[in-house]
Formats: C-alpha cells, structure tokens, sequence
C-alpha cells in the first residue's frame, strides 16, 4: 500500500511539472481606465487585470466604449481577434508583434479595424515576418 501511495504522488508530481507553467491564455479587452481608457498597457484596461503577453489570445470585442491604442512598442502576443465594431489603433512609433505560435484565430482575425500608423508584424507559423507599416 506505501508504493501505491508513493508511486501515486510521484506521478502527481511529475504530471504536474510538465505542465507549462505559462500557458495559454485569453486577454480580452474592456477598456474604460479612467484617465487611461485607450492605454494598451494599463492592466485596468483588460477583464484579466494584465496586459496581454506573448501567451495571450488578445479579444479586442464590440460595443466597447473605448477601443485600445498603441503608442509604442508593446509585449508581443500569440494570436489577435477584432470583432466586428471593435478597432484596434496603432499610432505613430506603435508597434505590435503578433507570433501566431498556437495558431489561434489564425493568427490575426479583423472582422472589425485596424487603424495602422505604427508597425503591425504577423509571424506565420514557418516563421516568415510579414511586417505591415504605414508610410
């Protein structure tokens, strides 16, 4: 009966240190922030309570009262989805880096707006940059 016990809490253990410890995640946009209602960077901005990362599916949904915008370079993310309604505003020296490493909503889906001033790169899944900047 010990080794079953013991044999038990090994694999226990062992299962749940191959678990990524930064796994996926949705980060879904609510905007609003006081003061800061189109700051990309303001966790207060985010359902989450954290600025997306390069593990997060970002939701950028309709009906929002305030749409995000990036004024600089922000973390990188996995994959992006701008509902139809919603926009998404990169201004002058914005920079968003979109990896696509799950595959999620393709990547990037715009059923929605972009409006791009900044830089938007898209890294497909055989790792060719594509790397839309306004000019």
């Amino acid at each position: 009966m010990k080794n079953l016990l013991f044999s038990a809490a090994t694999l226990i253990f062992l299962l749940s240190n191959c678990i990524p410890s930064n796994a996926q995640i949705t980060a879904t946009w609510k905007g609003n922030k006081p003061g800061q209602a189109t700051e990309w960077n303001c966790a207060a901005n985010w359902v989450e309570g954290r600025v997306p990362n390069e593990f997060s599916q970002v939701v950028i949904p309709a009906g929002a009262a305030f749409y995000p915008v990036i004024k600089d370079g922000v973390e990188p993310v996995d994959a992006l989805l701008i509902e139809s309604g919603a926009t998404l505003t990169l201004q002058q020296g914005g920079r968003l880096t979109i990896l696509n490493e799950t595959g999620r909503f393709g990547g990037v889906s715009v059923l929605g707006a972009i409006k791009n001033n900044g830089i938007l790169e898209i890294i497909n899944q055989r790792n060719r940059i594509f790397a839309f900047a306004h000019k």
